[in-house]
């Protein structure tokens, strides 16, 4: 469980790493991540005699991407440049995340660099922040590796290569995500966590991850931010 306020979190970190679907705009919003998943499960079935169960039970696209690692680089190669196609149109329709224009206003305020850390690909990101005019608050994207899957959160690395990118020692960020993933991969790496909580149920799940600290809005880390 979490021992720690947000404030406190906040308080001793110098530089913020932010997921992106979640923290910072809901992606699928528009394009559903169920469909997106089922479309990439039709794509292998064309190339392959038995879909893997691992495949069947996938939930989102990203396990599927994961899961086609095991069939083959032709696979798994055509599913990410299938999963890519789809990130990229799924930004157009994408949501903003309230509050996050606010957070990093607040984050440049306080002289804290920012990366995002994502198992969405680069270009998708890209886009979706430059349309939602947050850019220029945005020192660095660190996202999907599209030759190594197996670098996708829970794996540090992302994390890792975030805070090499910021000159900032890992262990002095903070990740802030929506997903068990995001507060595994913070702890692997030796980060802190802060668990963004925007669904029912997401708060307990985040803490049992070991996530320092949970928080249910982002107008929330804005106003400690700004007494930080």
């Amino acid at each position: 469980m979490t021992a720690e306020s947000p404030a406190s979190v906040l308080r001793s970190t110098q530089a913020v790493l932010l997921d992106f679907d979640g923290p910072v705009c809901s992606v699928f919003a528009g394009y559903p991540a169920p469909q997106i998943a089922e479309e990439l499960r039709a794509l292998i079935r064309d190339a392959v005699a038995e879909l893997p169960d691992e495949i069947a039970d996938a939930s989102g696209p990203h396990e599927v991407l994961a899961a086609s690692a095991a069939l083959g680089e032709k696979v798994w190669r055509l599913v990410e440049e299938a999963l890519q196609a789809a990130e990229i149109e799924a930004v157009e329709s994408a949501t903003p995340t309230p509050g996050v224009s606010e957070f990093l206003d607040a984050c440049s305020s306080a002289g804290l660099p920012v990366a995002i850390v994502s198992n969405n690909c680069a270009p998708s990101v890209r886009s979706y922040i430059e349309h939602a005019g947050l850019a220029d608050r945005i020192r660095h994207i660190e996202a999907r590796d599209p030759i190594h899957v197996e670098r996708m959160k829970p794996s540090p690395y992302l994390v890792n290569q975030a805070a090499e990118a910021l000159h900032i020692a890992v262990g002095d960020c903070v990740l802030i995500g929506d997903q068990v993933s995001d507060v595994a991969a913070a702890t692997a790496a030796g980060a802190r966590s802060i668990g963004y909580a925007n669904k029912p149920g997401k708060a307990a799940d985040l803490a049992d991850a070991g996530a320092n600290a949970v928080v249910d809005r982002m107008a929330s880390l804005s106003r400690l931010l700004g007494a930080r």
